[in-house]
């Protein structure tokens, strides 16, 4: 069971990374970026690596809130 949620996991990273690869909007490559850090976070914890898999989740969800705050930030700036 382990093997075939892991296989699911590791499938949808990859469809995550090409995702971001090919998105020409910002704040949706943002987004998929942050599904990609919780989806890996749980990769590490299928993998027997709790410590590795919390620190993935907080570094995932800080650096996604940063990008979404400089996003919503230089959006709302005016341009010269």
């Amino acid at each position: 069971m382990t093997d075939i949620l892991l296989g699911i996991c590791l499938t949808f990273l990859i469809v995550c990374a090409l995702a971001v690869a090919r998105s020409t909007e910002l704040m949706k490559t943002i987004v998929i970026f942050g599904a990609f850090s919780l989806v890996m976070a749980l990769v590490w914890q299928l993998l027997n690596a709790p410590d590795i898999a919390i620190t993935e989740a907080t570094v995932g969800v800080c650096s996604t809130v940063l990008m979404v705050a400089a996003v919503t930030h230089l959006r709302g700036r005016k341009q010269p």
